[in-house]
């Protein structure tokens, strides 16, 4: 992955490629709206773990989706329908289980999923758990203030979109044709990066094939041959 930037960087992008100073106050939520308009969002899986309180768990800030939400409790055989308690034997049988497990999966991790629901950046449960561990897909944010990182061609995009905005304003508020015109013309230059910022700045030779296969005859591959995109 390239080198990711602070979103509030864009700030000073916008004043030496189009000479044009954003509102302070204005700026911020104008740079997530261009941002969202694109549509990249750099996630990686995170783990997360805390206690409820009142039957709630407060997410991080950077949450995408959700893959799994499970107590490290192993999910063993009740001793009767009507019984809370586990049966001994079978919590030793998935211990044991457990122990000789290697090479798993991200989103595999020892416990009992349960049930919850999720609204307002929280998750709610029938009942308090001491540990709860979320797996999730989080967005690559700056630690600090939570707002997400972007690379350059994002960098060039946003930018782009906040100029167009703030020069479409002045030019709504003064009537002033020409200011208009040359914010039509902003707008043109941030489709045309929006456009370029919504493709990876890296593709696979994996990746180039099976856009090839796609998008190429249905004999592309011959016997014999190899048409592999970069030899």
């Amino acid at each position: 992955m390239s080198k990711l930037y602070n979103l509030k960087s864009v700030y000073s992008h916008v004043k030496t490629l189009y000479d044009i100073e954003p509102d302070t106050q204005e700026f911020e939520d104008l740079a997530l709206v261009a941002w969202n308009l694109i549509g990249n969002k750099h996630t990686r899986l995170y783990r997360y773990i805390g206690d409820t309180k009142d039957r709630t768990l407060e997410l991080p800030c950077n949450v995408e989706h959700i893959e799994s939400v499970h107590i490290p409790i192993e999910d063993a055989q009740m001793t009767s329908s009507k019984d809370i308690y586990y049966d001994i034997d079978s919590l030793f049988i998935e211990h044991y289980i457990n122990a000789w497990k290697w090479h798993d999966d991200p989103f595999y991790h020892k416990g009992k999923l349960v049930k919850y629901k999720e609204g307002d950046d929280k998750l709610y449960f029938t009942r308090d758990y001491r540990k709860v561990v979320v797996i999730y897909h989080g967005i690559f944010a700056d630690e600090d203030e939570g707002l997400p990182l972007i690379n350059d061609k994002e960098m060039n995009a946003i930018a782009a979109y906040i100029a167009y905005v703030t020069l479409f304003k002045e030019g709504l508020r003064k009537r002033d044709k020409s200011t208009l015109e040359l914010a039509n013309v902003l707008k043109e230059d941030w489709l045309r990066k929006c456009n370029s910022a919504r493709i990876v700045e890296h593709i696979s030779q994996n990746e180039m094939n099976a856009i090839l296969d796609v998008k190429s005859r249905w004999d592309r591959k011959n016997y014999n041959f190899s048409f592999k995109p970069i030899l």
